[in-house]
């Protein structure tokens, strides 16, 4: 009988430790998904956003902007406003750069804005959207001005390319106290808007639902680790709360803030990791990313972890994000954070 209760007594100690073990994700499985190919843009729904599907009766003015992710820029500002928010590679495998869409509401003041890469002049062309930066790579074979010319991106009726490293484009943009640089340059969204608003902008809405999801599992945390050893400063955890169905998000196991709400974690509906090849042009800071292709996708949405995929078929098209079925993604409402990345830099797993 005393070995029968020890018996329990070891299972309810092991139990639990089971329930809460971290399972590994691993992007290069094959998942047998065949996505749907070939889908037309979702076509907006009057009073309801098309990145975020809550209601709103502001006009749609995308707007994408470069902001710094070193520890110098930390807290960032007016990140809270960005719908979509994107973390992609910036230097080696180990430190990214974050890319806002403010769809809907444009603060006054966004930082700190720093310079493009190739990568984000495709991700502008996906959008159509205008695009905010300070400098650009003029490195050959990375070199983003012309990249924007083969893309057309550089004649437009209106202009769309706000980069803060240029004069006509100083007017929009201040130095942030508090900050050395380069990791104090603010960007006047309000004022972008104002100027680029006039440009007939497509529709590149998301799927939404009011339902939860009940495909895949149940995650509840998050876990991203960059490098080749998985050490960076810049790794990431998110934290499910199932009582307001959104994801906090914590770096250094400290909240990820924005500098107008401090000690407040930022929260996402949607965390999506989309996996994709990486490589160097010559350089740790010539980062090359594939984002015009296919490949697997990892989606976190109402509390359950969804192995999904995702499909741009042209360097203008909209990349589409699918379930294990092959079907277009519904998410919940509210915002987004999507991390492209490769196997060769990043870990994920959840639990």
């Amino acid at each position: 009988m005393k070995r029968f209760f020890l018996a329990l007594l070891v299972l309810a100690l092991i139990l639990p430790s089971l329930a809460l073990a971290q399972t590994t994700i691993d992007p290069t499985a094959k998942r047998g998904i065949k996505p749907e190919r070939g889908l037309p843009n979702n076509p907006a729904i009057a009073g309801e956003s098309m990145t975020t599907g809550l209601p709103t009766d502001a006009p749609y003015v995308p707007v994408l902007v470069n902001i710094d992710n070193v520890s110098g820029a930390w807290p960032q500002w007016g990140i809270k406003d960005a719908d979509i928010i994107y973390e992609m590679p910036i230097h080696g495998l180990g430190l990214t750069r974050l890319m806002g869409l403010f769809a809907y509401t444009h603060p006054e003041e966004v930082g700190p804005t720093r310079s493009g890469r190739v990568m984000h002049a495709e991700m502008r062309q996906e959008w159509d959207a205008a695009w905010v930066f300070v400098g650009v790579q003029s490195k050959e074979g990375s070199d983003v001005n012309q990249a924007l010319y083969q893309l057309g991106a550089k004649k437009k009726d209106v202009n769309l390319l706000i980069n803060g490293a240029t004069g006509k484009s100083l007017k929009y943009f201040k130095s942030i106290k508090g900050y050395a640089r380069p990791h104090n340059h603010s960007v006047n969204l309000a004022q972008v808007k104002g100027d680029v608003q006039a440009y007939d902008f497509p529709q590149r809405a998301f799927l939404f639902t009011d339902e939860l999801p009940v495909a895949g599992v149940a995650a509840t945390q998050i876990s991203l680790r960059y490098g080749s050893e998985g050490n960076a400063y810049t790794n990431s955890n998110y934290t499910y709360d199932a009582a307001t169905n959104l994801y906090s998000r914590y770096r250094q196991n400290k909240p990820y803030e924005d500098r107008d709400q401090p000690g407040v974690p930022l929260t996402f509906s949607n965390v999506i990791v989309q996996w994709t090849a990486l490589k160097f042009n010559g350089a740790a800071n010539a980062p090359l990313l594939t984002e015009v292709g296919e490949g697997n996708a990892d989606i976190f949405t109402g509390g359950r972890y969804i192995p999904g995929y995702w499909v741009r078929e042209s360097v203008d098209s909209r990349t589409v994000f699918y379930d294990a079925d092959g079907k277009e993604i519904k998410l919940q409402r509210g915002k987004t954070f999507i991390n492209i990345t490769t196997d060769r830099s990043t870990k994920l797993s959840y639990e």
